[in-house]
């Protein structure tokens, strides 16, 4: 299952991302992970967003090729896809004619590959404008990558502070008794002995 996390644009309506949640089985080098993790990937939009790039991710996910992949963007027939660098050797090579494969398959299109490690993405010419323009902030500026799962990932998690749920912490101590009432005669006692002399008809014995 695909979560979408967070969407966002500039005051122009350019660099539209959307960041998607899911679980994932193996890390950024396409190893088994010892416990599931959760991903989070971002998608680069160009003008209106193109949903057969969904439809690429769910292929990904069933051939285990979503793992190193970091931010994805198609422009004018191709895909970009940002990976993670420690992605090397045959497990690189194989993950690259996956996704080569993936792309060649898009509806009603055909588009190529281009594989940018995360670390280069947005320092050279590669990609088009809204992806060089936008790609390093979107990479820079949000969580991107596998996490080991915690609560504070639940995406209302801020909605449930204990500061919302049961109002701001009181330090203040309860207001202690004056001096003079403390010390004072308890006349509590007093109409207690007055109620019992009009009940018997008698004084109290001192």
């Amino acid at each position: 299952m695909i979560v979408v996390i967070k969407v966002a644009h500039n005051d122009d309506g350019e660099g539209a991302f959307t960041i998607f949640s899911t679980q994932q089985l193996f890390g950024h080098d396409c190893v088994p992970l010892d416990v599931t993790g959760i991903q989070k990937f971002a998608v680069l939009w160009e003008g209106q967003p193109d949903t057969r790039v969904i439809e690429l991710i769910e292929q990904s996910i069933i051939l285990n090729l979503l793992s190193p992949v970091k931010l994805l963007n198609a422009s004018k027939g191709m895909l970009v896809v940002v990976y993670d660098d420690v992605l090397v050797g045959e497990s690189f090579e194989l993950f690259h004619l996956g996704w080569e494969e993936i792309a060649a398959g898009v509806m009603y299109d055909d588009w190529t590959v281009l594989l940018i490690k995360d670390v280069a993405a947005g320092l050279g010419f590669d990609g088009g404008r809204i992806f060089r323009k936008f790609v390093r902030d979107i990479l820079d500026d949000n969580e991107i990558g596998i996490f080991e799962f915690t609560p504070k990932m639940f995406l209302f998690n801020d909605d449930w502070t204990p500061e919302k749920v049961f109002g701001p912490p009181t330090d203040e101590e309860p207001e202690a008794e004056p001096e003079q009432l403390r010390d004072g005669p308890d006349l509590f006692d007093e109409d207690l002995d007055s109620w019992r002399e009009t009940a018997n008809g008698s004084k109290p014995i001192p």
